[in-house]
């Protein structure tokens, strides 16, 4: 048995990593005109090179109490509007980047729930994109789905429009925490929606996972990734329960309606004994988060992190490698700018070469080494000495000296410890800054100023 001590996992239970990220971390978006967002991406996206796209689709049929995300319930007739919306915002970007010779190698849908969109809607995005950009012979377009959405009729017709990536949020195994999470489906549903995924040719499925949840005992948890592993798909990513304030658990959870999460420990125990069934049973980590039966992954993380990757979307965020933007979070908003043939961003700013190699080295980390030819090919210069520019330099000794990395000669490599201290620093991160940024575009459409964390 667990002890009593609980915590609540969101933005102020990280201690010394969060106040780090505090310290290491500021940015300051802010509104611009037109013609000074064109510029910006103009000036800061490649030529000649690959993209990857995000399109964000906010609606959901009931919303889930703890999700971070920007989502609003579905409405219909709002809905045949956003995907028009989503064309014209398309076409904004295709026009601005015309002869570019800009090429998509891969296109990612979340959400909110993506898959209330019709196969149909995704052909036409995906007829949309080509019109103005080439497609990599080898592009991947992956969507995220809810297990009681996805029937064997609706998947085939989805493979169809070209859709060749599936994450399915299955969370977990047990009806009790599902309910508890406020998902609208049960464990029955999660294996038909697993199984008649594994019989459409889908290039890779993923299944999400969840832990660290409220009565969450750790056999119940070991139980759900045993479960997790005995389909045939390619990767299981696990995520954490994170309570962000601007949503009801959190108010559920310090007024008592709620329990709260277990104590740290228990964070470090279950994710551990996840790592270990997983491996047992051939899936290996390709992030700290991540495991897979292959090296391919569903992932938008990279390009999030180090560009380029356009965002398109009410609260799609995008970055070009030089220039971060974040679309208004306001559905209506965001049809209204579009049709008025507009950018809908709410907000960008300017990110230097130094925070975009710190941004390289943290992703490369996240995904378990780094490479010093890799480094050297992006920045074109050494990593020695683009890092020793920053203060990063002293992250990493400290991360050597504890443990968590091993350097060589071609790189660095994560340890196993580091794996640890990863998990607990990542989500750290992420309660700061991206769940910083919806909180605070989630205040009004078009807010002059926003500094995160």
């Amino acid at each position: 048995m667990f002890s009593v001590l609980h915590l609540i996992l969101d933005k102020n239970a990280f201690g010394f990593r969060g106040y780090i990220i505090r310290k290491a971390f500021k940015a300051n978006f802010k509104f611009e005109d037109q013609k000074t967002i064109g510029k910006c991406i103009l000036e800061t996206l490649p030529e000649n090179g690959d993209i990857s796209v995000y399109i964000h689709f906010p609606f959901c049929r009931s919303l889930c109490p703890a999700c971070p995300y920007v989502r609003y319930l579905y409405d219909g007739s709002l809905v045949e509007k956003y995907v028009e919306a989503i064309k014209m915002e398309i076409t904004l970007y295709g026009k601005l980047l015309k002869d570019r010779g800009i090429s998509i190698s891969d296109i990612h849908v979340g959400g909110g729930t993506p898959s209330l969109l019709s196969p149909s809607q995704y052909r036409e995005i995906l007829n949309c994109l080509s019109e103005f950009f080439d497609l990599k012979s080898d592009f991947d377009y992956g969507i995220e789905a809810n297990p009681n959405d996805i029937n064997e009729d609706y998947l085939f017709k989805l493979r169809d429009a070209g859709v060749n990536k599936l994450s399915i949020g299955v969370q977990s195994f047990n009806d009790s925490n599902l309910k508890m999470l406020g998902r609208i489906h049960n464990s029955n549903d999660n294996v038909k929606a697993i199984e008649n995924a594994l019989k459409v040719d889908f290039k890779l499925i993923n299944i999400d996972m969840m832990y660290f949840l409220p009565n969450q005992s750790l056999d119940n948890w070991i139980n759900d990734i045993k479960m997790a592993t005995e389909f045939n798909v390619t990767q299981v990513t696990l995520y954490p329960l994170l309570i962000v304030h601007y949503r009801p658990m959190y108010k559920l959870m310090m007024n008592g309606k709620i329990p709260k999460q277990p104590e740290k420990k228990v964070f470090k125990i279950m994710y551990g004994e996840a790592m270990k069934v997983l491996r047992e049973r051939g899936f290996l980590p390709i992030r700290y988060y991540s495991f897979s039966r292959t090296i391919r992954e569903y992932s938008t993380v990279e390009r999030e992190m180090v560009g380029p990757l356009i965002a398109f979307g009410s609260g799609g965020m995008g970055f070009t490698g030089g220039c971060e933007y974040v679309n208004t979070c306001f559905p209506t908003e965001y049809i209204k700018t579009v049709i008025d043939n507009k950018f809908p961003i709410a907000g960008l700013r300017m990110v230097d070469v130094k925070e975009r190699a710190i941004r390289y080295v943290q992703e490369r980390l996240g995904a378990l080494k780094l490479s010093f030819q890799d480094f050297k090919n992006m920045f074109n210069e050494d990593f020695h000495s683009l890092i020793g520019k920053t203060g990063l330099k002293y992250s990493l000794y400290i991360d050597k000296l504890l443990g968590n990395i091993k350097t060589y000669s071609w790189g660095i490599e994560l340890t196993e410890k580091g794996m640890f201290a990863r998990n607990w620093s990542g989500w750290a991160f992420v309660l700061l800054v991206p769940c910083g940024i919806v909180e605070k575009y989630l205040v009004e459409p078009w807010p002059k100023s926003v500094i995160v964390p």
